[in-house]
């Protein structure tokens, strides 16, 4: 009898899961619509029983992203403090023609592909279970839950200027469920899912009723390479061959963007460094255990690291950051009226520490990817290059609205290449 009932529970937790699958998740309705390449595990029953199986996870784990309290939050910004900038500046009277006269109130559409960097994995975690949820509302630069005052986001910062934003992640969620919106970010991805990531990401902006395809304004926010840094570049025949790899990917991504993705801006974002974290000092135990699967390439004996193999891992890296500075400045991608592509460079002395050492407060629980307050820096981080000229961009980041830019009367648009 007991175990009839266990069943019957059982079997009616996966109905309604299903039920839930049905209803609410449908955006991978075919195989065009899946965030990694197609592979012979790309069908109907697979992607159903995958479903399930993130479903669960996130069921057991809670959305983590409601949390109010915790030291990996950010400060909130009381309501008696406005918002920094003045919104009149920030809104062309008139859509412009052109992405070179592209304000940030003109912005209708955002998006975002990448890895975990953009799915906001574990940004809220406090435990081992709740770092498989995804708090894709909190991520920094495709996250609009709640505000700009309690989460710090670029979508947050560009709805003060434009309430009818859309494409942003509403809460924690996959990338298959309707919240996630235009993110399309997946744990685990590396450089080659990229082409695919994009082809995906217009067929959905295209398919969504809200978004006027041709005349809306977008911007699209690029990050990869963790991966393939951390678990990837170890296991290639030719590692040094990564960088060329790259930029192959990267230009196949561009190219199908510029040509069906019209009135598109895109930031480029390079990974932070990936020794920042691997070698942090005095990291809690639990992070030194997880860092083993998170980076094997760099951290423990499955790939068999050594001082000589982890310089060697940095050099590519280097290589492979180089490419998403040299590719946007690229003719093909210059003086264009629909489409301007910029790299982003807040990463690149980017740092962890205060005046007591290292501020663990930044990152998740498993001091690998970034915490809600990371967050908050990286999208105050992202604005503030967005409106900064190349050459004079920050490379590092600061505490949200620390020193935060705005659009003025002389320089009210958007930095491209092309009108600084």
């Amino acid at each position: 009898m007991w175990l009839t009932q266990t069943s019957l529970n059982i079997y009616l937790i996966l109905l309604l899961l299903m039920c839930q699958e049905n209803k609410f998740h449908r955006w991978k309705v075919d195989g065009q619509l899946s965030a990694f390449r197609p592979t012979v595990f790309d069908n109907s029953e697979w992607r159903l029983f995958f479903h399930l199986y993130r479903n669960v996870t996130m069921m057991m784990a809670g959305r983590t992203g409601l949390k109010t309290r915790g030291r990996f939050l950010q400060k909130q910004v009381p309501d008696s403090v406005p918002f920094p900038c003045d919104v009149n500046l920030g809104r062309s009277r008139e859509p412009p023609t052109s992405v070179h006269k592209l304000r940030p109130g003109d912005i209708n559409v955002i998006a975002a592909i990448g890895d975990s960097v953009i799915t906001a994995s574990g940004a809220s975690a406090t435990s081992f279970l709740e770092l498989y949820t995804e708090n894709r509302g909190l991520s920094w630069c495709i996250g609009g839950q709640w505000n700009w005052r309690n989460a710090t986001t670029l979508p947050n910062i560009l709805k003060v200027f434009n309430p009818k934003l859309v494409g942003y992640s509403y809460r924690d969620s996959y990338s298959f469920h309707w919240d996630s919106q235009f993110n399309n970010a997946e744990i685990g991805a590396i450089s080659k899912e990229l082409p695919h990531m994009a082809r995906q990401m217009v067929t959905r902006i295209k398919s969504d009723r809200r978004v006027n395809f041709k005349r809306d304004w977008k911007i699209l926010t690029i990050t990869i390479g963790g991966n393939d840094i951390c678990a990837y570049v170890c296991t290639m025949k030719n590692p040094e061959s990564l960088p060329m790899k790259h930029r192959r990917n990267l230009l196949a991504t561009l190219r199908y963007l510029r040509d069906n993705l019209p009135r598109t801006f895109v930031n480029i974002v390079s990974m932070p460094d990936v020794e920042k974290v691997v070698n942090l000092p005095d990291k809690p135990m639990i992070c030194w255990i997880l860092h083993h699967g998170e980076c094997p390439c760099w951290v423990g004996p499955i790939h068999n690291s050594t001082e000589s193999s982890r310089a060697r891992w940095a050099k590519i890296q280097r290589q492979y950051k180089k490419v998403e500075d040299e590719v946007p400045m690229l003719d093909e991608f210059r003086g264009l009226d629909g489409f301007a592509v910029v790299h982003q460079p807040w990463t690149k002395r980017l740092t962890l520490n205060n005046h007591k050492g290292v501020d663990y407060s930044l990152l998740s629980y498993d001091c690998f990817h970034l915490s809600q307050k990371g967050h908050a820096r990286a999208a105050s981080a992202l604005w503030n290059n967005m409106l900064e000229p190349p050459g004079k961009k920050r490379t590092a980041w600061n505490a949200p609205f620390e020193s935060f830019r705005c659009p003025t009367r002389e320089n009210p648009y958007l930095y491209t290449y092309d009108n600084s």
